[in-house]
């Protein structure tokens, strides 16, 4: 623990003398007294400009490696972190788990004063443990005092798990979080209308940053469209009635039009424009844009006017994912399935929301079909590809009811489950392997391009089984603008 002879040498704890005698001044005085400070946050922020930019750029490449971005404090840092995080799934789209905030004491620490926990260093490493952090996650600890041992143990246990560390703190750091090899934000606010209330200044200053950087990996993620927020899912009846809006001002159609286009998306803003501006199917939409990692003008500019490939559209070479993150993808896909049924299901208990398509399979006959997939063209076509010099696949067509359509989930999953490990198993994580390539049809993908269109199929059968929209987007809408 920092010594309280240090404090005076923390400028967020010194008195500042332009308030001094705020104790005495009316109203209006002390609202002056504090937009005059606070005009000099942004000047704090600015400095920093290069910093954060670092900070985004690293950010936005870690999820592309299908990492996540982590915040930890204590107390209004702490809260900050977790508010930012929190507001990412609504305004972007994103799975929860891709923008955590850790706050030490816990979910409790949020709405009462736990400030004992900041003091806790093994308790930060344990939570960063919790999360099972690894070398594709940033950690961003967040102190204002810049000593804060819960977030120092947090760090420190981050860097040794091989993660990317940034330390945010309104104070210069000290030299053990240096040691880190820590990327440094440091806003330097100075001392705080009322000695030592970092909610102030730093506050303000914090919530700038996190909102900055989550915001700006974000659009460099490709989760905004010029400036709308095109990968929200219209699940509340703001959103539904947001969705329509940028829908309509996108493809340049009444809100009725809109509507049932983005009813046919599931909810799904970026794919409604897509399936419009390119004219094609909502499973081809998302394809195109998983192609080009979910940049909706790169997907508008490179497919727009002709029939985009199905498997040729994804780059001839693995990039992002790379092969080793794509396998990953592949042998995770059983385990996406299974959670997403019980999220269906813990939807439908709660009632809020109604199934996108209520005629469409049930869970069993997403698996059922998968399971199909994997038996009939997946496993062959990866033998034929690994053994023969540029082999003719055969397209396949699947039976509209295969084997299991009506069974039990658990046992047409299971067997899915072992149809998929099984082809893993013939695939060798050798650097030669993904370019072979063979002719399906009218295309030439190689093992990587095909094995990334099955991915994107596997997605696309998770999110049907999850599916639901909020019953506003089910009522007819009148006019209107963005």
């Amino acid at each position: 623990m920092t010594d309280p002879a240090d404090w005076g040498r923390r400028p967020t704890e010194a008195r500042n003398p332009r308030t001094e005698s705020i104790d005495r001044a009316d109203a209006r005085t002390i609202v002056d007294l504090i937009q005059a400070e606070d005009r000099a946050v942004g000047f704090a922020v600015a400095s920093q400009a290069e910093s954060i930019a670092r900070v985004i750029d690293d950010v936005a490449e870690r999820f592309r490696r299908n990492g996540r971005l982590i915040y930890v404090g204590a107390g209004t840092s702490g809260r900050l972190g977790v508010l930012d995080a929190s507001e990412c799934p609504p305004t972007f789209g994103t799975d929860p788990d891709l923008v955590r905030g850790v706050i030490a004491g816990g979910l409790d620490a949020l709405v009462s004063s736990s400030e004992g926990a900041e003091d806790d260093s093994r308790a930060g490493a344990e939570a960063i443990a919790a999360l099972s952090i690894a070398s594709p996650d940033l950690v961003l600890g967040i102190a204002t005092s810049g000593t804060t041992p819960f977030v120092h143990g947090a760090l420190e246990e981050a860097r040794r798990r091989g993660a990317g560390v940034v330390f945010l703190s309104c104070n210069e750091p000290p030299p053990s979080i240096a040691a880190l090899g820590a990327r440094m934000i440091t806003p330097l606010v100075g001392p705080e209308v009322v000695a030592g209330s970092t909610r102030l200044k730093a506050g303000t200053a914090t919530k700038l940053v996190l909102n900055t950087i989550s915001t700006g990996a974000m659009i460099r993620s490709g989760r905004v469209y010029r400036n709308l927020m095109v990968d929200l899912r219209a699940r509340s009846s703001k959103l539904v009635d947001r969705g329509i809006r940028i829908v309509m001002c996108v493809c340049g159609l009444e809100a009725e039009p809109a509507r049932r286009l983005l009813l046919s998306a599931g909810g799904a803003v970026k794919t409604a424009i897509a399936m419009n501006r390119l004219g094609v199917t909502r499973a081809r939409a998302e394809r195109c844009l998983d192609a080009v990692d979910g940049f909706l003008h790169t997907a508008i500019d490179r497919f727009a006017g002709g029939r985009a490939p199905l498997f040729e559209c994804y780059p001839a070479t693995p990039g992002t994912p790379d092969w080793p993150g794509l396998l990953a993808d592949l042998a995770a896909a059983p385990e996406r399935l299974a959670r997403a049924r019980v999220a269906g299901a813990e939807i439908d208990a709660r009632g809020d929301r109604v199934p996108a398509n209520p005629a469409g399979w049930k869970p069993a006959a997403h698996a059922a079909h998968l399971l199909a997939l994997e038996r009939g063209m997946v496993q062959p076509h990866v033998i034929r590809l690994l053994a023969e010099d540029e082999p003719v696949l055969e397209t396949w067509k699947p039976s509209p009811t295969p084997p299991g359509w009506d069974g039990a989930f658990e046992d047409v999953w299971g067997s899915f489950a072992a149809a998929r490990s099984k082809t893993l198993e013939s695939l060798p994580a050798g650097p030669d392997a993904p370019g072979r390539k063979g002719r399906m049809g009218e295309e030439t993908p190689n093992l990587y391009q095909f094995l990334r269109g099955i991915r994107s199929h596997d997605a696309a059968h998770a999110l049907r089984i999850e599916e639901r929209v909020h019953p506003a987007l089910l009522v007819p809408q009148e006019s209107g603008e963005i």
